[in-house]
C-alpha cells in the first residue's frame, strides 16, 4: 500500500528542519520529488506563505540557541502575565485608564503576532479597540481630538481655562461641581457639567472625597429659614484636644447660619448658637413657625428646651428619627464638607487656630456655588434668589455655536500624514 504524507512533512523537509529519524523512513525518490517540487505552483500556495515564513523563523531560532532561550523566556512571562491579569478584579477599569498605552502597544505588535492575538492579549474586542482608536489626539493638546473633524469639542482656550480653575489655590477646597458653576458664573466659558468632568478626569484633578453614606431623600423646605438643622461634631487639632463644632444650617439654602467651636460639650453652647441666629436672622418673623431638627443628645436639651418652649418662641424642636422619620443628614453632610474640604487639609495647632480658620472656611462654604442650587451660592439663596436649573442654558447654546466656528478655523490642528 502506497504511503501518504502530511503536507507539513514535505514543507519541513524542504526547509531542512525535518527530524533525521523521520527522513530515514521516507523513500529517497519521494524526498527527491519534495526537494525539487515547486510548491508555489500548487493551488492555495499564497495562503500558506505565512506558514513557510513562520517555519523559517523557527528554523532560525533552533539554529541559534540564545534566541530560543529568549523566546521561551518571553513566552513564560507572557503566560504568567495572562494568569495574573485574569485574577485582577478591576482589570476593565485598569485597561480603560490605560487605553492609550493599550492601543499603542496593539498597533506595535499586531503585524508581528496578528491582530487577533494582540487583542486577545489585552482581552478587548474589535469594537472596543476601534472605539478607543477613534480618540486619536491632536498634537496641540493631548486630551483632545482633531478640532476640524470634531468641531463641537472644547477649544484650546476653554480646556486651558478648566485646568486653570481646577489648579487655582482659591478653589482648592471646593468640590468639582462648585468649580464648574464658578466658571459659568464668571462667564469665563460655557459647557455642560459632563464635559467639564471629562477634562477633570483627563487632567487627573479630581477632588478628594469622603466615603459616601446613602440617605433617603429627607425633608425639603419650600423657602429659607423654614427648616433648620443643628448638630455637633468633633475635630482634633495637632495638640489632640477635642474641639466640638456646633453648626446650625438652613435646609432650603444650605447656608450655615451660625457656628461655635468649643472645648466644652454642653447645651449651653448649643443654646448660644441658636439664640444668636434667632436674633441675627430675625427668625421670630417666620410664620407660622421654624422647624428645628436635631438629635436627642444632651447638648440639645436643658437651656435649648427652655428657649424653644418659651411662649414667645416660634421654634418647634423635632428629634430626627423620633419625632420625624428622617435623619439629620443635611447638617451631617455639612459636617463632612467642613472637615474633608477644609479642616483635614490644614494643620491647626489648637482651638484658637481652629476658630480663626473656621471664620475663613465657613465664609468660603457659604459663598461657593452649590450643585443642588444649580450654581447659586447658599448666601444668594438665603437672600431670596430662586435656584433655576436653566439659568445658564442660553449661554451654553450660544457658546456651543461659537465653539464650532472657532474649531473649524483652527490653524494649529494636527494633520496626519497620508501614505
Amino acid at each position: 500500500m502506497k504511503r501518504s504524507y502530511h503536507t507539513d512533512i514535505a514543507t519541513q523537509y524542504k526547509l531542512g528542519i525535518l527530524d533525521t529519524n523521520m527522513v530515514k523512513q521516507i523513500p529517497s525518490s519521494t524526498l527527491h520529488n519534495w526537494k525539487n517540487k515547486d510548491l508555489s505552483l500548487l493551488f492555495g500556495s499564497e495562503h500558506v506563505s505565512d506558514t513557510e515564513q513562520n517555519l523559517q523563523m523557527i528554523k532560525d531560532f533552533l539554529a541559534r540557541k540564545s534566541l530560543l532561550k529568549i523566546a521561551k523566556a518571553v513566552y513564560y512571562v507572557y503566560c504568567s502575565y495572562v494568569k495574573l491579569f485574569d485574577q485582577v478584579k478591576n482589570k476593565r477599569k485598569i485597561l480603560h485608564q490605560s487605553k492609550e498605552l493599550v492601543i499603542n502597544t496593539i498597533d506595535l505588535i499586531k503585524d508581528t503576532v496578528s491582530f487577533d492575538r494582540a487583542l486577545k492579549a489585552f482581552g478587548i474586542s474589535y469594537q472596543q479597540y476601534y472605539a478607543w482608536k477613534k480618540k486619536v489626539q491632536c498634537k496641540t493638546l493631548p486630551p483632545s481630538l482633531c478640532r476640524k473633524i470634531y468641531h463641537n469639542q472644547l477649544t484650546t482656550k476653554e480646556v486651558g481655562l478648566i485646568k486653570e480653575y481646577l489648579t487655582n489655590s482659591q478653589y482648592r477646597h471646593w468640590s468639582g461641581s462648585s468649580v464648574f458653576y464658578q466658571i459659568l458664573r464668571d462667564r469665563a466659558a460655557f459647557f455642560s457639567k459632563t464635559t467639564f468632568y471629562k477634562y477633570v478626569n483627563l487632567f487627573q484633578l479630581q477632588r478628594s472625597r469622603p466615603e459616601k453614606k446613602n440617605y433617603d431623600t429627607g425633608i425639603r423646605a419650600e423657602a429659607p429659614k423654614k427648616v433648620l438643622h443643628m448638630d455637633v461634631t468633633i475635630y482634633r487639632p495637632v495638640n489632640h484636644s477635642r474641639v466640638y463644632l456646633y453648626f446650625l444650617v438652613d435646609n432650603y439654602s444650605r447656608f450655615i447660619l451660625n457656628w461655635k467651636a468649643s472645648l466644652e460639650y454642653s447645651a449651653k453652647i448649643t443654646f448660644q448658637n441658636i439664640s444668636e441666629a434667632y436674633e441675627k436672622y430675625k427668625l421670630k418673623n417666620i410664620n407660622p413657625q421654624v422647624d428645628l431638627i436635631c438629635d436627642g443628645g444632651s447638648e440639645n436639651k436643658g437651656l435649648v428646651d427652655e428657649f424653644v418652649n418659651n411662649q414667645d418662641s416660634n421654634i418647634q424642636k423635632l428629634i430626627a428619627q423620633t419625632d420625624i422619620r428622617f435623619s439629620n443628614s443635611m447638617v451631617e453632610a455639612v459636617n463632612k464638607r467642613m472637615k474633608y474640604d477644609f479642616l483635614f487639609n490644614t494643620k491647626l495647632e489648637d482651638i484658637n487656630q481652629t476658630v480663626n480658620y473656621l471664620n475663613y472656611a465657613v465664609n468660603q462654604y457659604n459663598n461657593k456655588p452649590h450643585s443642588s442650587l444649580y450654581g447659586l451660592t447658599p448666601t444668594e439663596v438665603l437672600n431670596g434668589t430662586l435656584p433655576d436649573k436653566d439659568m445658564f442654558k442660553p449661554a451654553l447654546l450660544q457658546a456651543a455655536k461659537k465653539r464650532k466656528e472657532i474649531n473649524l478655523n483652527c490653524r494649529d490642528c494636527y494633520k496626519p500624514k497620508l501614505g
